[in-house]
């Protein structure tokens, strides 16, 4: 083997917690969408499988990958692992329509059993979700965490210990799954669906606190992050230079998934108001609805006098 990949390969961590969820959450997906391809599902698109292969393998790369060790010594390396981990990795595999797939591939005593939690609109848990979920607070929630594990101390204490790093890679995903649910209108849908404009809205007011964030990290005079300067420097970055490409990568790829998110759902919801615009058009534009008001009765005599002309030549050509 090429002395390259081998070395490459070997720096990957194979762990077993993540590599066993990958597998489950792969597993499940695939045999679902098996079944209802072979059920002519519309679900069961090649699209949506692909997206949520993708999803999983940018999930390993992020977890899995050197770029896990790398960001212990470079913080811009740690800025693109939460890159993958909280904006690439969740809207993907949320666009493969994971829940109602993964359903099908679930032995159908227990599909039943979480049917019931989330369906039934009476159930204490279907009450909660819908009320720790909504809109709102989920943005909250998301804001609140992913700039929360920003805070220098938080941020150093998960470098230095392994299983708070654990915690904020769990808690980065958790909340990204949950704001991008909503970003994507995927299943299970238990909120009442908002109009377009406040889901770009949604969208384009997380990119203030986000750039921000990222502007403050890329322009700040001293290191922010104390855990780096402990470390050996790698590459020829020193300190300040790691810190400053972490914050414009936080800053500007960052804001520009929001705002391509954003740009997304406003291009859907022209082509949709161009599709009821078309509809609207087939239904009045005939002769009919076009006549002017108190003219309906010439409509009625132009069809009178077609319908004579055509029984007259039907006569001479007998």
């Amino acid at each position: 083997m090429n002395p390259l990949i081998r070395a490459l390969f070997s720096q990957w961590e194979w762990r077993l917690d993540v590599l066993l969820f990958l597998l489950l959450a792969g597993t499940l997906y695939v045999r679902g969408w098996i079944h209802l391809r072979s059920k002519q599902s519309h679900l069961a698109q090649k699209w949506r499988l692909v997206c949520y292969l993708a999803g999983l393998g940018v999930l390993a790369i992020s977890l899995l990958s050197p770029i896990d060790q790398l960001g212990g010594q470079l913080f811009f390396m740690h800025m693109i692992q939460h890159l993958l981990s909280i904006m690439i990795a969740p809207p993907l595999l949320w666009l493969a329509a994971p829940f109602p797939i993964a359903m099908w591939g679930i032995p159908t005593a227990i599909r039943k059993r979480i049917g019931i939690l989330f369906f039934v609109r009476a159930s204490p848990f279907y009450q909660l979700l819908s009320t720790v979920t909504t809109p709102g607070l989920s943005w909250l929630i998301f804001i609140i965490v992913y700039l929360g594990w920003h805070e220098p101390a938080l941020y150093n204490l998960a470098l230095r210990r392994a299983w708070v790093h654990d915690i904020e890679h769990l808690t980065f995903f958790s909340v990204a799954m949950l704001y991008w649910w909503h970003v994507t209108g995927a299943a299970p849908r238990i909120h009442k669906r908002l109009p377009s404009w406040a889901y770009m809205a949604f969208v384009i007011t997380t990119i203030p606190p986000n750039m921000l964030a990222g502007v403050f990290i890329a322009f700040a005079g001293a290191p922010i992050f104390t855990y780096y300067e402990s470390v050996p420097r790698i590459w020829g970055f020193s300190v300040m230079q790691d810190q400053k490409l972490g914050g414009a990568i936080m800053w500007i790829p960052g804001s520009m998934m929001f705002l391509i998110a954003a740009l997304t759902l406003m291009a859907i919801e022209m082509g949709k108001e161009e599709n009821r615009h078309q509809q609207s058009v087939e239904a009045w534009s005939n002769e009919e609805t076009m006549v002017a008001p108190g003219l309906e009765h010439r409509v009625i005599q132009n069809k009178w006098q077609r319908l004579q002309e055509a029984q007259a030549k039907g006569q001479d050509a007998a």
